[in-house]
């Protein structure tokens, strides 16, 4: 079915006919909710990307969050998130960032909310690897700036940090900082205004008739129908479908803390120091006054997204303040002044996972975020939304995404 027919088919009524689908399929499911051609689970940045792209693409779409887009449970749910285009060899995933760099400011000028800063990025090693290189390689490749530096050279840049134990900075100019949060609210804001239901529900695989899913089940006992299901829920999927995902996709946590800074002290401000990164932390400069931004790279290895405390640990608090202790003297005695307890949904590989669930042909899966998908939430969505509707895509990118891999 091509563009126009579904348009055409979304404006009547919908039946079973719609997606050419024997009118039988959803005979069960006469008695429920009225039809949306396309019901996605999950108001995150793979969800409620998607959610907004299907329905400026003509479709009827109902967008399902169990605490409602931009929640704090959620991986989508902090302030800020980074943007940047690094990916070691990883060039597909380089390639998309780069687009959807493009895609961001698109669409902060249409939402008219400010949601890009350009901080630039500064990834620190002790010596080059060969997956630096290959960032470096890459990145010149597609036409992104970097520059290499020296211990010595970052001393002088940036006087504030200590790199001791770092002989090379890797620095992206033109990476960003997004404002997570209010960009997860900005989709959904556009989503709602352009037609498309949000319900605030929490919503399982409900009905089935041989290959189709005929709907989702809510926990106040509603049935919700559609034609396509998209389930984008993040650290919820391998809860959803724990003999499909249970196994492939793990949910740690990790504990991120807001430093404040010296009054009058301007040197961790926005835009006077970069995003950082390097094996045992990363974070930003201090962004809208809420503080310098660490954040450990390894921590809780199990989180439930639904039960566990949100409360950082004094083990944590500790660590963090070691590690400013030796990188950035300035911050040690600084108090914390904002804190944050977030999960990952991490892949082995930490490629996504976006592919059809091998018992349901009118059931797409997104999500395997671990960590870097926020950024590509944009083009990713606009990704998924073909994905679920079959038109084509970039085969070398569905391989890549596989289930089966």
């Amino acid at each position: 079915m091509n563009r126009r027919t579904f348009i055409k088919a979304a404006s009547v009524p919908l039946g079973a006919t719609a997606l050419g689908l024997e009118p039988t399929a959803f005979a069960a499911a006469t008695q429920t909710t009225p039809r949306s051609s396309v019901v996605v689970v999950g108001g995150g940045a793979f969800g409620a990307w998607t959610a907004l792209h299907l329905r400026e693409m003509g479709h009827a779409v109902t967008l399902v969050d169990a605490y409602g887009p931009g929640n704090s449970r959620s991986t989508s749910g902090d302030e800020t998130r980074q943007i940047r285009c690094g990916y070691g060899d990883r060039e597909l995933y380089s390639r998309s960032a780069l687009r959807a760099f493009t895609a961001w400011r698109a669409r902060q000028e249409e939402f008219g909310v400010p949601l890009m800063m350009e901080t630039g990025r500064l990834q620190l090693v002790p010596d080059w690897t060969p997956s630096l290189r290959a960032t470096q390689a890459t990145l010149t490749k597609i036409g992104v700036k970097t520059e290499a530096m020296t211990q010595d050279d970052m001393r002088k840049r940036y006087p504030q940090m200590n790199p001791d134990g770092m002989g090379v900075g890797l620095l992206e100019p033109g990476a960003c900082v997004l404002r997570a949060k209010q960009a997860i609210l900005a989709v959904a804001a556009a989503f709602k205004r352009k037609g498309g239901t949000v319900t605030i529900a929490r919503a399982t695989p409900g009905r089935g008739e041989g290959r189709q899913l005929l709907d989702l089940a809510t926990a106040n006992g509603d049935r919700v129908a559609a034609q396509q299901f998209v389930f984008a829920c993040g650290p919820w999927l391998p809860r959803l479908f724990p003999a499909l995902l249970g196994t492939k996709i793990q949910v740690p946590g990790r504990d991120v803390l807001y430093f404040g800074t010296p009054a009058g002290d301007t040197r961790f401000n926005f835009p006077n120091f970069p995003n950082y990164s390097e094996d045992r932390c990363y974070g930003f400069a201090n962004i809208d006054e809420r503080g310098f931004k660490v954040c450990a790279t390894s921590g809780a290895t199990s989180f439930d997204p639904d039960t566990d405390e949100r409360i950082v640990t004094p083990h944590e608090v500790r660590r963090a303040r070691a590690y400013l202790a030796l990188r950035f003297p300035a911050l040690k005695d600084q108090p914390v002044i904002e804190t944050r307890v977030c999960q990952l949904e991490n892949t082995a590989d930490e490629h996504f996972i976006i592919d059809r669930h091998p018992d349901y042909d009118n059931v797409l899966i997104a999500g395997g975020g671990s960590g870097h998908g926020f950024k590509h939430g944009p083009v990713i969505g606009e990704y998924i939304a073909k994905r679920a509707l079959g038109e084509p895509t970039d085969a070398a990118f569905d391989h890549m995404v596989r289930l089966a891999r």
